[in-house]
């Protein structure tokens, strides 16, 4: 995010929601045209011309056995430009052949996140998605019985999600503010990006469905925090070191759950001492 940003006490940047930025007044959903172009450069040694090769190759299961068309140089130019896919199978495939999640990909606006947060919200609630690429994020939104959704993972990927539970008892209630600790374990593409999503659930409220409420991206030297909300923070980490959140612990119990596509290892640190560098949900 380039918009306007004050430093909060952590050590992070937080992105303030009345930023302003002339050069873009758009709420929309675009495609970070600038890491597309470092996977590809870096993850497919043949460049635009591999992409082109394997697209039709990339094992998709369920889908219709007809080869898909490969996309046009024209069209690869528009991507990495910032322009989102056409389709949700587009968008997907393109992130599966990068092993990349897709919200790694997607940026919010600079200006107006919690706007386009909020369109994000009510595209999910009417079932009117623009552009029609994001209609994969209906299987994040509002409470789930099944999170995070295992067809994604298997259909696109071939594999399943890593999932890591912590099951906060809340006897006695911390009060307080928890931190996550995630360390990735991938052998490949060690610098990222991996997207690690969090939700929680009720023991009995709410049908025990989970509720995604936010999300971390890793990449290099920098972490990110989304909140569903439309709050975004993000801080400078040491390389190969663990990404941290932190996340409030409240009077009632609770199950979190942390998912991501690259494998990860998950530790709780219920200490209420300073963990700088830390990035937080809001409370």
């Amino acid at each position: 995010m380039n918009g306007s940003r004050e430093p909060v006490p952590n050590g992070c940047i937080r992105v303030k929601p009345n930023a302003t930025n002339t050069g873009r007044g758009s709420a929309a959903v675009s495609l970070n045209g600038d890491l597309l172009r470092e996977l590809i450069a870096v993850r497919l040694p043949g460049g635009k011309a591999e992409l082109q090769d394997r697209w039709a190759f990339q094992p998709v299961a369920g889908a219709d056995r007809g080869e898909p068309d490969a996309p046009h140089r024209s069209t690869m130019h528009r991507w990495t430009s910032g322009k989102v896919p056409g389709t949700a199978a587009d968008l997907l495939r393109l992130c599966s052949l990068l092993d990349v999640d897709p919200l790694s990909l997607l940026c919010l606006p600079d200006t107006q996140p919690e706007l386009a947060l909020e369109r994000l919200m009510s595209a999910y609630v009417h079932g009117r998605w623009d552009p029609p690429a994001l209609s994969f994020l209906k299987e994040f939104l509002g409470r789930r019985p099944i999170w995070p959704p295992t067809d994604l993972a298997r259909q696109y990927y071939g594999r399943e999600w890593v999932t890591r539970d912590y099951v906060y008892e809340a006897a006695p209630p911390l009060l307080s503010y928890a931190t996550f600790r995630l360390r990735s374990c991938s052998v490949h593409h060690t610098d990222g990006p991996f997207v690690y999503h969090v939700a929680f659930r009720h023991g009995s409220l709410f049908g025990r469905r989970w509720l995604q409420y936010g999300l971390l991206i890793r990449h290099g030297r920098e972490a990110t925090l989304r909140h569903i909300n439309g709050y975004v923070a993000s801080a400078s980490v040491a390389p190969s070191t663990a990404t941290e959140f932190q996340t409030w612990f409240g009077p009632g119990s609770a199950i979190f759950r942390v998912a991501c596509l690259h494998p990860f290892e998950l530790e709780v640190d219920l200490s209420t001492g300073a963990h700088p560098g830390a990035l937080r949900f809001p409370g």
